[in-house]
């Protein structure tokens, strides 16, 4: 009987054990789904932070892609494959054979083939067919080397410039055509005016050809793309404009044409400095602006940002002017700067480490990763990756970067480090190849989990205690049965 009241007793020691650990183990387990939802918040963030990555790309108008030596395609943007009308992870292993004219994909393989075999970049106007659709852009195509500097492939990066050759073209044309009859005309006809002088049979003839050249003349100033004006080489004051420049200026030609002097048009605090170069073309024949940037007033007194350039017409007195308007194009440049300024704060500002590492060192990292791995920046740049990463990790670390660079897809790799105040940490990292400053590079996303890494090891070792808890108490049982 006593025997039976000590088993008793036992049994309920343990099974008052068993509860308490049961206790505990609920709780960890709750603690551990608090630190999965906190890491689900963080994916989230990942994935919100690629998706407006992938925006940001899709926003601008740089069209890229990457093939690899065999001349099939690894990679490219998204506005690049809706050129092809595809998606992007479509083109993968397709050639240019299968998106363009027979004729145009072989001149693009002889140039990837050359540029791979030379080892040099190189950037150069090329002919761009989109559908029926045939464009002219600025193309600059480097290689991809591996760590041993052996080509992997090839990254072509292009943009549109069409329009913009189109006009600078005919801009070159017409200010040829319009310097010929400014120079070379004029020159001619008062020569001959002067050879005919003192007969009028002559004279009449010298009439008919001033008016002739006269009106061709006026054709090619009236339809001239840029704003033009003829000015009184002393004075400045503006004898003719044509209608480009009424657009520009917003004005008419009636308040302009022997009204108004060229230097009313620049703003007073450099009105100075313009007169200063102007005048300086008595004794130096090169002192006249040739495409240099200045600021103008329109007739509203908006600030326009004008390419100027002047010539003088030999033996009339009179300089030939050529205002370029480039008020737009330099706020489209602006604005890019801008948008990139704002995608390096959201990158600064990420939730996750970003880095970047090119030739075995961090050339990049932002705020998180700072904080992830407590190291200041000047000690990121000044020292190899590899020098962060555990020694257990380290050729695992190694031999991904290896993988990436050499073409292959990017895999979630969890390592170990230690802080730089010894503390371990478990991390997760995702790479991706990019282009740094001109050459390849991996882009890595870097997560701390060591959180969620100790909150797994401690369930582990909470459940094998109990394990063995029940094991014992088989024994036990058995022990009190027999």
């Amino acid at each position: 009987m006593q025997n039976q009241d000590e088993g008793m007793e036992k049994l309920l020691t343990i099974e008052k054990t068993i509860i308490k650990e049961m206790i505990d183990l609920q709780r960890l387990v709750a603690e551990l789904k608090e630190l999965e939802a906190q890491n689900q918040k963080i994916i989230e963030a990942l994935k919100e932070g690629e998706k407006k990555y992938r925006t940001f790309l899709g926003s601008i108008p740089l069209r890229l892609f990457i093939i690899d030596k065999n001349m099939h395609y690894t990679y490219c943007s998204q506005n690049y494959a809706q050129d092809l009308k595809i998606k992007p992870e479509e083109i993968g292993g397709k050639t240019d054979h299968d998106f363009f004219p027979r004729e145009l994909a072989e001149k693009y393989t002889s140039d990837n083939e050359r540029i791979m075999e030379t080892g040099n970049a190189e950037s150069f106007e090329d002919r761009y067919v989109v559908g029926t659709q045939d464009f002219t852009v600025q193309m600059h195509k480097t290689p991809i080397r591996d760590e041993k500097g052996d080509i992997l492939g090839l990254l072509a990066t292009f943009w549109d410039i069409s329009e913009q050759k189109r006009k600078r073209e005919e801009l070159e044309k017409r200010g040829a055509e319009l310097e010929d009859l400014l120079s070379g005309r004029t020159a001619e006809l008062y020569k001959t005016n002067e050879r005919l002088q003192g007969e009028e049979t002559k004279r009449m003839e010298v009439e008919t050809l001033l008016r002739l050249t006269e009106e061709e003349y006026n054709t090619l100033f009236e339809n001239a793309e840029s704003a033009l004006a003829v000015i009184d080489e002393e004075d400045m004051t503006i004898i003719k404009v044509n209608r480009i420049f009424e657009e520009v200026f917003g004005i008419s030609r009636e308040e302009v044409e022997d009204q108004k002097k060229l230097i009313k048009f620049i703003p007073e605090e450099d009105r100075e400095r313009v007169q200063g170069i102007y005048s300086a073309r008595r004794t130096r024949a090169d002192a006249l602006p040739k495409g240099q940037e200045y600021w103008f007033i329109d007739k509203q007194g908006n600030r326009k940002d004008i390419s100027l350039t002047m010539a003088l017409i030999p033996e009339a007195k009179k300089v030939a002017v050529s205002l370029l308007d480039l008020t737009e194009p330099n706020q489209l440049r602006q604005n890019l700067q801008n948008l990139e300024e704002k995608y390096r704060g959201f990158v600064e500002n990420a939730m996750i480490g970003i880095g970047v590492i090119q030739d075995g060192g961090f050339k990049f990292i932002n705020s998180k990763g700072i904080e992830i791995f407590g190291y200041s920046p000047e000690e990121f740049t000044s020292r190899s990756a590899s020098e962060f990463i555990h020694p257990d990790d380290r050729e695992m670390f190694e031999l991904q970067l290896k993988k990436i660079s050499e073409g292959g897809l990017p895999e979630l790799l969890s390592f170990k480090i230690s802080d730089k105040n010894g503390t371990p940490k478990w991390l997760e990292n995702r790479i991706a190849l990019i282009h740094w400053e001109g050459r390849p590079a991996s882009l890595l996303f870097i997560t701390d989990i060591t959180g969620r890494k100790q909150a797994l090891d401690d369930l582990f070792h909470s459940v094998e205690p109990f394990l063995m808890l029940v094991e014992a108490t088989k024994k036990v049982m058995s022990t009190a049965k027999g």
